[in-house]
This record gives structure tokens, C-alpha cells and sequence, in this order.
């Protein structure tokens, strides 16, 4: 048998209170949408640095060490 205590009930009303539950509408959709724009994004910029598309002046790219 198990206890009630006033902690777990509460935590209980805290983490159950939306499981299954459907929000209508987009949600967080756009945000997740932008961040992961602004992500891939970062990483072409990354890729075109790597592969010397993108010259930056006074920085060199050395990957030998």
C-alpha cells in the first residue's frame, strides 16, 4: 500500500494534468520551424567556411594541427 503525501499529489497534478490532450491550432510549429531555419542556416555558413567558399580576411582555415 502506498502513501499520500501532499508533494506527490502535487506533482502528480503537475505532470498528468495535459497528457493526451491536443491543443488546436499550429502550436509551437512556427517556432520550431524558425529555429530550425536559423539552424541550418548556421550550418551552411559553417560548411562554406570549411570548404573556403566563404573568405574571411585574417582568418585561415588549418586543419593539419
Amino acid at each position: 500500500m502506498s502513501q499520500r503525501t501532499r508533494i506527490g499529489s502535487l506533482l502528480k497534478s503537475i505532470g498528468n494534468s495535459g497528457q493526451g490532450k491536443v491543443v488546436p491550432g499550429w502550436g509551437a510549429t512556427p517556432v520550431m520551424a524558425f529555429i530550425g531555419v536559423m539552424l541550418l542556416l548556421f550550418l551552411v555558413i559553417m560548411l562554406q567556411i570549411y570548404n573556403q567558399s566563404i573568405l574571411l580576411n585574417g582568418f585561415t582555415v588549418e586543419w593539419n594541427g
